[in-house]
């Protein structure tokens, strides 16, 4: 590193978030005023969500990995995995020494990264502050604007919400929502080699589940994605479902998954490459579950998303999205209406596309090449609402 060059660490814990991320990581790893170190944790160093830490070393070096240890999905296993997250995280940082460390979202690995940060003195940027997204994840999403140091909301709404925490207003740039950005920078996937690949005929529109466990209300995790297969596969359609995040409850919801192993139209993937993924969206009837990919990403590729349950009750969306309960009949229900009402998808076909034009990851890095130094942003003051 040069004395001219401005050191960006950024964290990833999972294969959504470093899929979204990658048009950022590719711009500051080209910059010659930036350097990056990339840190991956969590999915990426876990093998039962398909270690795609190896995914990730395809395109860059990894500075360092970190093994948060999680050896079950109850909620005493998770918070002793963020707490070493925490620990782990204090050393990665002190030996990197980065100017400003950039996280994303609502996970637990991110409020660990978040503490270590500050109490080393390092500078933290925060994507997707702000936002509404239900369950533990807006407590944690919260918990790490309050402890960061610049913003990059999706929207002015999530700008909004980050003023009225008190941050002060010069720190929040309203950048768009990173996860729209890989749908126009990446090279999209030959349709046909998709198709072959993934086993899908010509002509057919699958349907794509990804559905994560609630962690706030008490769930049957595994009676709550029985019924939604059990109604996906109701419809005769080729299906794709793919493994949940590591949130606690994750154990039922995989199980579930596995039950329904070589069902007829069934494929079942631990993890599906973010490209591949974004190809997949395009060729879809429709994403059934409870991922912010339902909500974020589905209005640019044009589809209906069944969101099904709380888990993200409240987050902003266009009007592609179906909401609806948990269980078969509610989720048969709603997909009735995404994949068969005429009037309905001539509303998909219209829909808004609230996140932004692609081009967040632009915004990003020039707010990081422009940022003040170091202590500047170290020295917050809170900002009393007018």
């Amino acid at each position: 590193m040069t004395a001219s060059q401005r050191h960006i660490a950024v964290l990833t814990g999972k294969r959504g978030g470093y899929g979204a991320m990658r048009p950022m990581l590719r711009a500051i790893d080209d910059a010659a005023d930036l350097r990056l170190s990339l840190i991956v944790t969590d999915q990426h160093v876990n093998p039962k969500f398909g270690a795609t830490a190896s995914e990730v070393a395809r395109d860059f070096e990894i500075a360092a990995a970190v093994d948060m240890g999680q050896d079950g999905d109850s909620p005493a296993a998770r918070t002793a995995a963020i707490a070493t997250c925490m620990a782990k995280m204090a050393g990665v940082l002190d030996r990197l020494r980065p100017d400003i460390l950039v996280l994303y979202g609502d996970r637990g690995e991110v409020v660990a990264a978040a503490v270590a940060a500050v109490n080393l003195s390092v500078p933290v940027a925060h994507l997707q502050g702000g936002d509404v997204s239900g369950n533990v994840d807006d407590l944690f999403r919260h918990a790490v604007s309050k402890l960061a140091h610049l913003h990059f909301p999706s929207t002015e709404a999530s700008a909004a919400r980050i003023r009225a925490m008190g941050e002060e207003p010069w720190r929040i740039h309203v950048v768009g929502d990173n996860h729209v950005d890989p749908m126009f920078a990446l090279a999209r996937p030959d349709p046909a080699d998709l198709r072959r690949r993934y086993d899908i005929a010509p002509g057919e529109r699958p349907i794509i589940v990804l559905q994560h466990s609630e962690t706030i209300r008490p769930r049957d995790h595994r009676a709550d994605m029985a019924d939604t297969l059990a109604a996906v596969l109701d419809t005769g359609r080729r299906a794709l479902a793919v493994y949940p995040c590591s949130d606690q409850g994750y154990e039922g919801v995989i199980a579930a998954i596995e039950e329904r192993r070589g069902a007829p139209g069934l494929s079942i993937h631990t993890n599906i490459d973010a490209p591949d993924f974004l190809g997949l969206m395009r060729l879809a009837a429709a994403m059934v579950g409870n991922s912010s990919a339902g909500l974020i990403e589905t209005p640019y590729a044009r589809i209906p998303a069944v969101n099904v349950g709380e888990r993200q009750r409240g987050r902003a969306h266009a009007e592609n999205v179906i909401h609806c309960e948990m269980g078969r009949a509610a989720v048969a229900a709603a997909l009735d209406q995404a994949l068969n009402d005429a009037a309905f998808a001539r509303t998909v076909a219209a829909c808004r596309q609230p996140f932004g034009d692609g081009q967040s990851y632009k915004r990003i890095v020039a707010a990081l090449r422009a940022a003040p130094p170091g202590q500047t942003l170290l020295e917050k003051r809170f900002v009393e609402a007018s």
